[in-house]
């Protein structure tokens, strides 16, 4: 199913239906995204990955080893993808607005979760806000409701 996935979101032309990217795709891409938050600081933790498991389980309303599964081929598609263009761009072809700026709330939880904010990071957020076709007033207050998540 991965390697379906990868061949599709490459655009290899050997693949079965690669104008075509379903929903369990964009559950990979979302996943993808997650994972590269996570690495961008170059530190990717058990916390991050439980969080990360934790997110998509609420996004998808998955189980715990359903989230864990989709969050190990995240990684996986994050890993044999050289760019996030291809994970933005199906994420803001595939979803609304309002589950874009979910996928946004926890990209910014992987990012926040180490209570540390690397340039890296902001640099990376700022760059795909722009990809996903939100405005930086919209991560401004995504970032503002997980800060006060966090507190409470």
């Amino acid at each position: 199913m991965l390697k379906s996935f990868l061949e599709r979101l490459k655009g290899d032309t050997q693949a079965s239906k690669p104008e075509f990217l379903n929903e369990s795709d964009a559950r990979t891409a979302v996943a993808a995204l997650l994972v590269h938050a996570a690495h961008v600081d170059q530190d990717y933790t058990d916390t991050e990955r439980d969080l990360i498991a934790s997110i998509l389980a609420h996004i998808y309303k998955l189980r715990g080893e359903e989230s864990v599964a989709l969050r190990i081929e995240g990684e996986a598609a994050e890993n044999e993808c050289v760019d996030t263009f291809r994970f933005t761009n199906l994420i803001k072809t595939s979803l609304p607005e309002s589950d874009r700026i979910i996928v946004l709330e926890g990209l910014w939880s992987v990012i926040l979760s180490d209570e540390e904010r690397h340039p890296n990071e902001d640099t990376l957020v700022r760059k795909l806000v722009e990809m996903l076709g939100l405005d930086p007033i919209t991560s401004a207050h995504a970032r503002q409701r997980v800060e006060a998540a966090m507190k409470s």
